[in-house]
């Protein structure tokens, strides 16, 4: 596969697409994952439990957990959709059936060499999110793990987001453009589940497993909106799918404090993350795990 250009874009729309979605609107139909007898979940539970940070792990270094965990849970879904088929010998997402990477209205574009938006094949958007991602996670000056030596020390009291030296990391040793990083990786990843539902959701289907998708995103984006790493723009692809977990109640309302994020654009290093609210930070006292759940009948 060739070098990935630069960076992904923000997001332009397809007028095929848009004009599909207005006539669905126009004769009141919804996308099948959008309606509450199919957004069920393969454990019960409340998935507050594996979003609360304990009390004894720094923020910084909970949310470098969670991002890596994230990327592994993504790409086990994607994977679904990469396997090559036994009889056509193509993936299910291929260039063919996935020109563009589509999210229903919402086509997503990247930035190529010369700061141009490009259309790219969803399945080369999602190989070149995946290089990306990980090369981000192996990246010693933005996840350290070769200079550990002992655990990090507790955030102190005067440790604080209204510290002017403070950021997100520090005391774990993250460096300053760690929360902006963070949050375009997010962003990025919650593209490749929005293309997952919209273009490969009867899929899942035909597989038994939209539950599983179900229960991987419905943790992705508790993460994102507890931790402040997605904003309301960003998720507006499945919006009506977070709304309903909201007014169920498997997903806590968002509640904004006064002063935004200080985390702004991502400028060279990819899509700008977006200007979002705080939201409160839930800690646990120790590491749940899976703790909180079980398996629900098939």
């Amino acid at each position: 596969m060739p070098a990935a250009p630069p960076s992904p874009s923000l997001t332009t729309t397809m007028t095929s697409n848009e004009q599909a979605h207005q006539n669905n609107q126009q004769q009141k139909k919804m996308p099948i994952f959008f309606r509450e007898d199919y957004a069920g979940f393969i454990v019960k539970g409340n998935f507050m439990t594996l979003a609360a940070r304990p009390h004894l792990v720094e923020e910084g270094e909970w949310l470098a957990h969670q991002l890596v965990e994230q990327n592994r849970i993504l790409s086990g879904m994607l994977r679904c959709m990469q396997e090559k088929d036994r009889t056509t010998g193509r993936p299910v997402c291929n260039e063919q059936a996935c020109p563009t990477m589509a999210a229903g209205p919402t086509t997503y574009t990247w930035i190529d060499t010369k700061g141009n938006p490009i259309n790219l094949p969803a399945p080369t958007y999602i190989k070149h999110i995946q290089t990306w991602v990980a090369g981000k996670i192996q990246d010693q000056a933005l996840f350290p793990t070769d200079n550990f030596t002992s655990a990090p020390p507790l955030p102190r009291k005067d440790d604080t987001p209204t510290d002017p030296n403070h950021w997100l990391g520090k005391t774990s040793g993250f460096p300053q453009r760690f929360e902006m990083e963070i949050k375009n990786m997010y962003k990025q990843m919650f593209r490749c589940y929005a293309h997952l539902y919209w273009q490969h959701w009867l899929t899942f289907w035909d597989l038994s497993a939209h539950r599983e998708l179900n229960t991987c995103f419905v943790h992705f984006v508790n993460v994102g909106r507890i931790f402040n790493l997605l904003n309301e723009k960003d998720m507006e692809p499945m919006g009506p799918l977070v709304d309903l977990w909201v007014t169920s109640g498997v997903l806590p309302k968002r509640v904004d404090a006064a002063q935004p994020s200080s985390a702004g654009g991502a400028g060279s290093t990819g899509s700008p993350a977006g200007g979002a609210g705080s939201a409160t930070t839930p800690t646990a006292g120790a590491s749940s795990g899976n703790a909180g759940y079980e398996k629900t009948s098939s």
